[in-house]
This record gives C-alpha cells, structure tokens and sequence, in this order.
C-alpha cells in the first residue's frame, strides 16, 4: 500500500512537470496599446515632500517625458481629454524589512497608464531605481530607469506582456556609434 501511493504520487509529480514544461501561449496585452496614438503624462510623485523630492519628481518626469517623445510610440498631448491613455509616473519607496530595526529603503519608478475613456487601469509598470550619491550618477540612473520603462512601453504596444521570456524582444531604435561598421 505504502509503495502504490509513492508510485501514483511520483507519476502525478511526473505529469505535473511536464505540463509546466510545454511552451505557454502568448499572453496578450490590453489592446488600447497597440492601437493608441495619444498620451498624457503626469507626474504623480509628491513635491511636499521637500525640497529634494520635488527635484527628484521634475527630473523623473522631465527623463520620460523626453525618453516617451524620442521613442515616437504616442504623441504627447497637454490635457488627459486629448488623450486616449493617460500615464503617472511616480517614485515609490519599498522598505526591505521592518522587523529587525535595520530597514533599508529602495527606490523604484512606477508608471500606472490609465484608459481615458474608461478611467480603467491597464496596467502598472515599475522600474528599480538605483541609489547614488553623486547627482550626475543618480541622473544616469534615472535615465536607465526610464529606458527600461519605455522599452516595457513597446513590449506591450507589441502586444506581449514585459518581463514574459516567451515574448519577442523589442528591436532598438537607436544603434550605438561604434557599432556602425560591425555588419
């Protein structure tokens, strides 16, 4: 009795993981992505924060505003009744562990993207966002941040979901300079 219940369990154990093992369909993305062409950006992170944080949610918003217009993906317009998908982009704070008194704080970007007839949430997106203590560096952070958020923007125009390993890659719009001469 012992070994038929160890035999049937090893065989469900068996068929389990070759059912996980077979390539998964494409998950589709909402479908207001790949057919809009306006947007409308806002800046959802609190300047009342201070002083600082009002310089680190103007620059948040000023690296995607200009990464989201670069990318030619949707044409920013200057009021959410002009859009057909508004965006907020926000810098949010996750704290690692609060029981032991040794707490560290990590930073992310977190673009929520809004359907604006329906006022429905389509999707969030969040981005880490890497700590510096040189302003210039924090600034390349914030770029590489924002970079990721609008490659994750193109995934799902493309109708794949970011971050899923059987989407296609996104191609680049941008070749580097020392790559030129490589084909």
């Amino acid at each position: 009795m012992k070994y038929r219940i160890t035999a049937i369990s090893f065989v469900l154990l068996i068929s389990s993981m070759s059912i996980s093992a077979q390539s998964p369909s494409l998950i589709p993305a909402p479908s207001q992505f790949a057919s809009t062409h306006t947007a409308f950006l806002a800046s959802g992170s609190a300047p009342a924060a201070g002083a600082r944080q009002a310089l680190v949610a103007e620059m948040v918003y000023s690296s995607f505003y200009r990464s989201l217009s670069a990318s030619g993906q949707y044409h920013l317009v200057a009021a959410p009744a002009d859009a057909e998908l508004s965006m907020v982009i926000s810098t949010e704070m996750f704290v690692s562990d609060a029981t032991n008194g040794s707490s560290i704080p990590y930073p992310y970007l977190r673009l929520e993207i809004y359907d604006t007839k329906t006022h429905a949430l389509l999707w969030a997106l969040d981005e880490p966002l890497q700590r510096a203590f040189r302003e210039k560096t924090f600034e390349k952070n914030v770029d590489e941040a924002v970079a990721a958020l609008t490659a994750d923007l193109k995934t799902l125009a493309a109708g794949s979901i970011p971050g899923d390993p059987t989407a296609p890659a996104p191609t680049p719009t941008k070749t580097r300079l020392s790559d030129e001469g490589k084909k």
